[in-house]
């Protein structure tokens, strides 16, 4: 018996869910209960009548897929949830290839390559040609060849990539790759949905199985959806049309990953007869912030139309602060998320901090750390956890302190010096014989390298300059101490010239916007570092002592759960909380310096802002600073156009400046518990 209550469904909702036969596009915005539709729709048809098992419901990520599961189950109950197909893209193109991969001429079993093995193929294409990988970047060649196959076509036929000087390298190297695949008896990640393209344009019968197995397909999200997805849907549904996707081309967010928004814009264009569902009521946020979401979306020209409302009343007011600088930022942000939660009862988890590019976390890490509140950055690695901050902080250490035996093993082969793990482990048991410290045997090598095995004259050498780099700056780190004016972070910038860090970054890092994100990071150490000296004076030993102590008090993974949730607005996309600080609002971050001066990726940007308003449930703060640290400098900034685009009446715009200091808020709070309880006493 199906627990099926279309009661509990508001009108438009229960139009999508009671349409059965031929196309249905289902616009859902933000918060409009679009997962509760999906998983009700496919009960409402198995309570028609419909086979479980010629249902098809496709989402992006196997944790939606298995959400998904698990809430038809809660409907239908789980035997006939089980007969339901419910699964990725990747996923069910892997079960199509299972079956009939060798109408390609493949064999059974296929092999599945991972990145790794992809760019060694790359490489060995690379070498084939006699191509040089310093000037034919193989992570560029690859992903070139990656979106050729998302927009099915080949390199050369792509046309944003038209002007790009690799773009015929990877047409050359195009032929080479697929062969080295397909000799392997291998597929990559994305002929999982490519080869199932290929097998049903050139297989009408393999095609017409699938067609008739799958007689009512739905897509979550799919304004996410690029044209290879879309050509394989077409093979699926246009026997007979009865095709269901949910989606918000206001959320479509992903261009960077090959989606392509038309896809939702324009799918009643690309299937006849498709009826259109708006859900437009919202179940998350408040009016006020809904109304300031709908303003700022609707400067967007091409989109569907829609205009999200609430029955939850209108709310408190956006706030919107104008700080000083990006340290003022972080501590008023802090210091706001303790007024909240002690005012409106909140937990640290009832928070979210959203950025637009990783780096802008380190100092809302910094200043949630210096106050004790828990949190966790989702959607990436905590600041001082990523390999290249590490790997700089290491060289630091080595050079403050020469015993330091964990750093100097670790920036040893950083950048490379024809040290691996081989040649480290002798050189260790070297040591170890001669009772030295690590930093004593390197010295010693660097002399005489003949005293260990492998160790040839162009490791020597390199052992030497490094040797004689962390003696130079552990002598100019310790002159700073005694000489205020040493400015320490310029001395930082010193290392990483003569370590050629920025250089290694950028020359082995595949994809350039990583890279360039990786290098504004190691970067972010040095303002780190300038401003601790301009604030206490403190010398580099007390800089690294901070960190190390500051990192020791987050290490309750149990309490991290429970804390301020940090991550970049792409990451926050499906998430709410009922509050949320939308920071660095300005332009350059929102909208990124990349996307100014391009339309399209202006209106992406314009989405992102979207999504990062509609993530809040009740309190929503956005923040800017009219200067930032940047590269150790400071940096005047602008507000971003984005802000001018709220309605007034939405929100109230105040300076930073005028708010309480946490160290007040906490000293006020305290009061007012000391005053209730001497009150208690004394009325006892």
């Amino acid at each position: 018996m199906l627990n099926l209550n279309l009661d509990q469904l508001n009108p438009e909702q229960r139009q999508a869910t009671t349409h059965i036969d031929g196309p249905l596009l289902i616009l859902a915005g933000a918060g409009s209960g679009k997962t509760r539709v999906i998983t009700t729709r496919i009960a409402y048809l198995i309570q028609r009548g419909i086979k479980p098992e010629s249902i098809l419901a496709v989402s992006f990520t196997n944790k939606a897929a298995t959400e998904m599961k698990e809430r038809v189950a809660g409907v239908t109950g789980p035997k006939l949830a089980k007969q339901v197909y419910l699964s990725t893209f990747h996923s069910l193109g892997a079960d199509i290839l299972r079956r009939d991969i060798d109408a390609l001429g493949y064999k059974k079993p296929f092999a599945i390559l991972d990145q790794g093995d992809q760019n060694a193929i790359i490489r060995d294409a690379l070498k084939e040609f006699r191509l040089d990988p310093k000037i034919v970047d193989p992570g560029r060649i690859l992903s070139i060849i990656s979106k050729a196959k998302m927009g099915f076509c080949e390199p050369k036929d792509l046309p944003e990539l038209r002007h790009d000087p690799l773009t015929q390298y990877a047409q050359k190297i195009d032929g080479f790759y697929k062969k080295a695949l397909k000799g392997l008896n291998a597929v990559d990640f994305d002929d999982l949905i490519c080869l199932p393209v290929h097998i049903f344009e050139q297989h009408e019968k393999i095609r017409q199985k699938y067609a008739k197995k799958f007689q009512y397909v739905m897509v979550d999200e799919y304004q996410d959806t690029n044209m290879l997805q879309l050509l394989f849907l077409n093979h699926l549904v246009k026997d007979h049309q009865n095709l269901c996707v949910v989606g918000d081309d206001d959320q479509s967010i992903y261009g960077f990953r090959g989606a392509v928004a038309e896809n939702i814009l324009e799918f009643e264009r690309q299937f006849e007869g498709t009826v259109m569902v708006k859900l437009e009521q919202n179940y998350r946020s408040t009016n006020l912030i809904l109304d300031a979401a709908n303003a700022v979306i609707a400067n967007n020209e091409v989109r569907k139309d829609k205009a999200l409302w609430s029955a939850a009343g209108d709310g408190e007011k956006l706030r919107y602060i104008e700080c000083d600088d990006d340290r003022e930022e972080a501590e008023y942000v802090a210091a706001e998320i303790e007024r909240y939660k002690l005012d409106y009862d909140l937990d640290y988890s009832d928070f979210a901090i959203l950025y637009r590019v990783n780096p802008q976390s380190r100092v809302f890490e910094e200043a949630l750390r210096t106050y004790s509140i828990p949190y966790t950055v989702l959607g990436g690695q905590e600041f001082f956890d990523r390999k290249e901050v590490k790997d700089f902080v290491a060289y630091l250490r080595a050079c403050a302190n020469p015993n330091d035996e964990v750093s100097i093993r670790r920036i040893v082969n950083v950048p490379p010096r024809g040290i691996g793990p081989t040649l480290l482990e002798r050189i260790s048991e070297f040591a170890h014989v001669n009772k030295w410290t690590f930093r004593r045997a390197l010295n010693e090598l660097a002399r005489d390298p003949s005293r260990v095995e492998g160790i040839g004259h162009k490791v020597s050498d390199k052992l030497s300059d490094l040797v004689d780099m962390l003696d130079d700056f552990g002598d100019r780190f310790e002159a700073a101490e005694q000489d205020p004016t040493v400015r320490l972070a310029e001395l930082g910038r010193d290392v990483l010239k003569r370590t050629h860090m920025i250089n290694h970054i950028l020359s082995t890092e595949k994809n350039p916007r990583i890279a360039r994100r990786r290098v504004d990071n190691v970067e972010e150490i040095l303002s780190s570092l300038a401003y601790y000296q301009d604030r206490s004076g403190g010398t580099l030993q007390k800089f690294l002592t901070r960190i190390a102590l500051d990192r020791s008090d987050m290490n309750d993974k149990s309490e991290e759960q429970k804390g301020v949730k940090l991550m970049t607005l792409h990451s926050s996309k499906g998430l709410e909380f009922p509050c949320v600080f939308l920071v660095g609002m300005e332009e350059e971050y929102l909208p990124h310096i990349r996307s100014m001066n391009n339309p399209q990726d202006l209106s992406e940007e314009r989405r992102l802002a979207y999504v990062g308003i509609t993530r809040a449930k009740r309190h929503l703060t956005l923040t800017s600073a009219a200067t930032r640290m940047r590269y150790g400098k400071a940096e005047d900034r602008e507000p971003s156009r984005f802000l001018a685009e709220i309605p007034p009446e939405t929100i109230d715009i105040q300076r930073a400046g005028d708010a309480q200091s946490l160290a007040d808020q906490r000293e006020a709070q305290n009061q007012k518990y000391l005053s209730a309880l001497k009150a208690q006493i004394f009325k006892s």
